[in-house]
């Protein structure tokens, strides 16, 4: 007798084929986040908060040349959308010293995200076609630039294969590089060489 029955499971389809896997620079530089509430601008560095038009009254804890990077560059600050945020940063105050010629601008983007009255943030963006979003102009400002991009890859990349492209990377550039951001379905992960003003192995 004829026993009508599969036994042997489908196979599911790999979810992840078709999907990109990006790998931005990690630049050695200090975490600054710019966001809008209430129709009022605020800065967001280390633990402190502080609104755009506060700043005469704090530029004490301001990083290194932002109180007057912020005066020059008030206008675009004011562009930025209800409710966004942006996140990036700034450079100057790292191990590495970049190059005016390659890195003219003091800020750059990585991510735009939601904020809410909480100062919490949601719905965080790494894709550089969206940052663009989080201004009423729909314009990134000449004063910000956007985190540069390594690679596109089709598959996650090991240790070894991110070695490898560090070091291709690494002869391009001519320069020292902290370590990449790899951004695989829209969340992030590190990878980093150089620390504290040497380079070293990348270990979790």
């Amino acid at each position: 007798m004829i026993i009508k029955k599969e036994i042997y499971p489908k196979t599911q389809r790999v979810k992840c084929l078709g999907e990109k896997v990006y790998l931005t620079e990690k630049l050695d530089g200090s975490n600054l986040v710019f966001f809008k509430l209430n129709d009022k601008v605020y800065i967001a560095q280390r633990k402190n908060i502080i609104p755009l038009d506060e700043i005469e009254d704090n530029q004490s804890i301001l990083y290194k040349g932002l109180y007057q990077w912020l005066k020059e560059n008030e206008e675009s600050l004011k562009d930025i959308y209800e409710g966004s945020a942006l996140c990036g940063e700034w450079l100057g105050m790292g191990a590495i010293k970049y190059s005016i010629d390659e890195f003219d601008k003091k800020y750059y983007i990585f991510a735009k995200a939601r904020i809410n009255e909480e100062y919490k943030l949601s719905n965080i963006q790494y894709d550089h076609n969206n940052l663009l979003y989080a201004f009423i102009s729909q314009e990134i400002p000449n004063c910000m630039g956007i985190v540069p991009e390594v690679a596109e890859l089709n598959v996650l990349p090991n240790k070894e294969h991110l070695d490898s492209i560090y070091d291709k990377y690494c002869s391009k550039v001519k320069r020292n590089v902290e370590g990449f951001v790899i951004n695989y379905k829209n969340n992030i992960n590190k990878y980093v060489r150089f620390k504290d003003g040497k380079l070293q192995e990348h270990h979790e």
